[in-house]
């Protein structure tokens, strides 16, 4: 039982369903699905689609989509919602043009919208209510109006300058040239008829119509090399996730170009120590997470692609021999130094996770990538375009070398864990660009190592190392950071927070789901 003189929340329960979402009008939506007679997918969907209007930021039907499928009692399933590369897009144009770096807000980082096409097609293997009904109460909140929430609007009022660089977006987006504030009521009326489309013809106009003509256009306008063929050309992947053992329990990610190979090789080397003697408020644990972050993702950014321009051996790459080799580079009295810190900063996301009656588990994660994505929004459509493609490296003959009909190396990761039995027993991620595998791994460790419940887990103050430097969220004490700064870490506190978790926790022993939801974001978990 937490301390009810120290401020936090409670767990949620439940034995009905359950939904954890970063908006509560989003939780919300999940509930009423489940209510209606539909399953965890069409929760799921829905929540997703709600959000995609409500938190404008961080995700949207332009961007991409990942997800986890546990059934009960049978095999999870990974599903790849990311989008590809315009084909005539290459290193070879870039350089052509003298294009080092692909901006932020250039149209060569835009890649095809997946999000759309992974809903339909989840729905579509899984689903129970009909597709259109998914998309009533995102419709409304698109045409009516909906309230902005305070994380929200603070990332609204930090992103306003790429807001208002594009005439379509500051229309949208922007009021008087300002951000959308807390507690003001935001609308896209355009936003609202495409989802209206999308729910009557499903991905027809997304993918070669109307919609896929107004994308086409406005990118071409700006020097964008997009066809209506490339957006024709996207599929959603479904295959068998990769997993590995962690003290008797089986944690699932989706296979690359997703990033969560990253969380198994950590969580691999997090085998290798005994944590019983370890304090999980301690500077020994800050310090191993630190030297298992740099080790882990600087072999993901030498090794890790598009699986269908790469070949990829997953299993030598989580294997006991090179964990172990990853392994013995870490040293409790000094810090291990990467090679490589060109990784990509911290992008927007939203992670939700569904539960119902039947134990079905669905953990889903949407993104525009960076805050607002790419600032490119259609002009008739009120689609805000992700920029994904900044996660390319312009760099030949480099696994993630940008290359046409390609997809990134992504950031956003859903997780789910099952027993030896099949059965999900968490559906769980972590928002936060690249801090995501660092803050799954901190979750999970929190509840299996340190037994902390769920939303114990989630609250426990995060640290990452990012760029050659410690960034300790406030709350961890300076005894800790002067600790870390002594055997030669970069130590700092950081302004922001580090990531926000959505998880589900289902006690089959006691036939209850429990859910936490992140404080550091403005959602809740729900139950009936």
């Amino acid at each position: 039982m937490r301390n009810l003189h120290i401020p936090g929340r409670s767990n949620i329960l439940s034995t009905n369903g359950m939904a954890a979402t970063s908006q509560p009008l989003s939780s919300l939506e999940a509930i009423s699905i489940l209510k209606k007679g539909g399953n965890a997918v069409d929760a799921a969907i829905a929540a997703s689609i709600v959000q995609s209007v409500i938190e404008p930021g961080s995700t949207g039907v332009g961007g991409d989509c990942f997800a986890l499928i546990s059934l009960n009692n049978r095999k999870t399933i990974s599903v790849n919602g990311s989008g590809i590369t315009p084909n005539k897009l290459s290193l070879e144009y870039l350089k052509e043009k003298g294009i080092k770096k692909i901006h932020t807000m250039s149209p060569h980082a835009v890649t095809v919208p997946g999000a759309v096409h992974a809903w339909y097609s989840i729905h579509k293997k899984f689903g129970k209510l009909d597709f259109e009904q998914l998309f009533i109460t995102a419709e409304k909140y698109a045409r009516n109006g909906y309230p902005v929430h305070e994380v929200t609007a603070k990332s609204w009022d930090k992103n306003i300058d790429k807001i208002i660089s594009n005439k379509y977006t500051k229309k949208i987006f922007s009021k008087n040239n300002k951000a959308y504030q807390f507690g003001e009521i935001h609308k896209n009326i355009q936003l609202a008829d495409t989802l209206k489309s999308i729910a009557k013809n499903n991905i027809k106009d997304f993918y070669n119509g109307y919609i896929t003509k107004d994308l086409v256009n406005t990118l071409n306008q700006l020097g964008g090399l997009h066809t209506i063929d490339d957006f024709q050309k996207q599929e959603t992947i479904f295959s068998n996730t990769i997993s590995s053992d962690y003290n008797g329990k089986v944690i699932h990610q989706c296979p690359p170009n997703g990033p969560g190979i990253t969380v198994l090789i950590m969580m691999e080397i997090l085998k290798k120590f005994n944590f019983s003697k370890i304090d999980p408020m301690s500077f020994e644990r800050f310090h191993i997470q630190a030297e298992i972050t740099k080790l882990a993702y600087e072999k993901r950014e030498k090794e890790i692609g598009d699986p269908k321009f790469n070949k990829m051996f997953i299993d030598d790459i989580i294997s006991n021999e090179s964990t172990k080799k990853l392994f013995s580079k870490i040293f409790m009295d000094k810090c291990y130094k990467p090679k490589d810190h060109s990784i990509t900063a911290h992008p927007e996301t939203v992670y939700l996770t569904v539960v119902d009656k039947d134990l079905n588990a669905v953990s889903l994660i949407n993104s525009i990538c960076f805050p607002f994505g790419s600032g490119i929004t259609s002009k008739n459509t009120g689609i805000l375009l992700q920029n994904r493609g900044v996660n390319f490296r312009l760099q030949k003959n480099h696994p993630n070398n940008i290359e046409g009909n390609k997809r990134p190396l992504h950031t956003i990761i859903p997780g789910l864990v099952t027993n030896k039995n099949n059965q999900a027993i968490l559906s769980y991620g972590v928002m936060g660009g690249q801090y995501q595998p660092v803050g799954q791994c901190h979750v999970l460790q929190n509840f299996f190592d340190f037994n902390m419940n769920i939303q114990e887990s989630i609250d426990f103050p995060r640290a990452f190392s990012l760029e050659g430097k410690y960034r300790l969220e406030q709350s961890i004490s300076k005894e800790i950071k002067r600790s870390l700064s002594n055997i030669g870490h970069k130590v700092i506190y950081c302004d922001e927070t580090h990531g926000g978790a959505q998880a589900i926790f289902i006690d089959r022993s006691k036939g209850v789901m429990i859910g936490g939801s992140d404080p550091r974001k403005d959602g809740c978990a729900i139950g009936y």
